[in-house]
């Protein structure tokens, strides 16, 4: 049986999956919690991290020394950067860049499994393959939204997957990472953020599903 690490940022991105889960029991490690149960076939690992690059590098450090799995994966809502991308729609992730502070100027882009972004792309219909920038916050503003894209040619940003594509990259663990838009290039979107991130919640969810029940069969 497949070991499946999931690093999540928020309670509200991990419930959706954590329905789908079965035997889930909560185990306590080093003082930090971990959530542990089955899904499709795969034992699943899930650490609820909290947001920012700091805790996702934690995080993803603990999931991978005290459960040894056969990969990470990072999951969870994403604001699009490039118009084509609009509210719930799927990206998995190949790349990510910082996209603010100092490593902004200074560090390139860590790739995620090349061959787990195909699987999982050829796995979820309407999905795309494309680079992420993860944030230290959030960026709003429309014409540093462009000025991002340019420089990174990111698609979307989150404040996460940066740090667990370092933690991935420097301890030799496969990485696979799907975001769902809940939010657009368009700042306006934000009005509604609470609703539109519960909906894409739900949408990466049911995406990662799908991919780990593959994952498990091969």
């Amino acid at each position: 049986m497949k070991t499946i690490a999931i690093l999540v940022a928020m309670p509200m991105e991990a419930a959706p999956l954590l329905k789908r889960m079965e035997g889930t029991v909560q185990e306590k490690t080093a003082g930090m919690k971990f959530l542990r149960g089955r899904l499709g076939g795969a034992e699943i690992v899930m650490h609820i991290c909290g947001m920012g690059m700091r805790k996702a590098a934690n995080g993803a450090k603990a999931l991978v020394a005290n459960y040894r799995p056969d990969l990470l994966l990072n999951y969870g809502v994403s604001g699009g950067l490039v118009p084509e991308m609009g509210l719930s729609d799927t990206v998995v992730v190949t790349s990510s860049c910082p996209a603010s502070g100092k490593a902004y100027k200074t560090e390139s882009a860590v790739p995620t499994h090349a061959a787990l972004a195909d699987f999982a792309t050829q796995a979820l219909p309407g999905a795309r393959k494309g680079p992420a920038s993860t944030s230290i916050g959030l960026i709003v503003n429309k014409k540093r939204k462009a000025r991002l894209v340019e420089k990174t040619g990111a698609v979307c940003i989150d404040m996460e997957t940066y740090a667990a594509a370092k933690i991935a990259k420097e301890l030799n663990t496969p990485l696979l990472v799907i975001r769902c838009m809940s939010d657009t290039v368009e700042p306006a979107s934000l009005l509604h953020f609470f609703k539109n991130g519960a909906a894409a919640a739900e949408k990466v969810a049911a995406n990662v599903e799908i991919v780990i029940k593959k994952i498990a069969e091969l």
